[in-house]
């Protein structure tokens, strides 16, 4: 029996985006009782999202967790301690068992009892992959999140980093009832105020 007030959390790097947020999302789904950890900066687009649908998930802030008892931590998006919010105090936790999920390639820190570390469009990408081999049912929400996180890093499956494995798991999403016209809202937000100002200046000093 292990100890029953172990805590495994699932992180992302600071400055979090939808690719980030949803990776750790897909992360509470595939490790049954795992908690979400998000940290405190998120993008302004990642932030509306929150504010509205938080409470659909097992989600919490760094603040939160209680790091002595923390004895399992995935970490996805990111191979760096420096990225990861609050964090630095689990390093030196001896019986600490890394999980590492990341489309960056090798080059960081952590190092990780095991890892997926390939070079697709997005990390969410990789999640997928992992619920479709257990034939895992997805709702509508969650569906919408990770397609959502899978089009803000591939562009919309446009950017040369693209994979023919990101457009058959936006397909997966898309049979799981994933909504384009949330992800469109989400993606491509209005201008704010002090946007269009800086959008006009911009357009005013550009030569011609």
């Amino acid at each position: 029996m292990g100890n029953p007030s172990a805590m495994h959390i699932i992180t992302t790097h600071k400055n979090t985006d939808f690719d980030a947020l949803a990776s750790v999302i897909a992360g509470t789904l595939i490790y049954p009782g795992a908690i979400g950890v998000i940290p405190k900066s998120v993008n302004n687009n990642v932030a509306k999202f929150l504010s509205t649908h938080k409470t659909a998930f097992n989600l919490i802030l760094p603040k939160e967790v209680d790091f002595e008892s923390v004895d399992r931590l995935t970490v996805v998006d990111t191979n760096q301690w420096r990225r990861l919010d609050r964090m630095e105090k689990l390093r030196s936790h001896e019986d600490l068992a890394i999980a590492l999920w990341d489309h960056h390639g090798n080059g960081g820190d952590i190092s990780a009892d095991w890892s997926c570390q390939e070079s697709v469009g997005a990390t969410v990408t990789l999640l997928v992959r992992e619920m479709r081999k257990k034939e895992m049912e997805l709702n509508p929400l969650i569906s919408t999140i990770l397609l959502i996180g899978l089009y803000e890093d591939t562009g919309h499956l446009s950017y040369p980093s693209t994979k023919a494995e990101d457009a058959a798991a936006a397909a997966f999403l898309l049979e799981h009832g994933a909504d384009l016209n949330v992800a469109a809202v989400f993606l491509n937000p209005p201008y704010e105020e002090l946007q269009k100002d800086i959008l006009f200046t911009m357009m005013q000093d550009t030569e011609k």
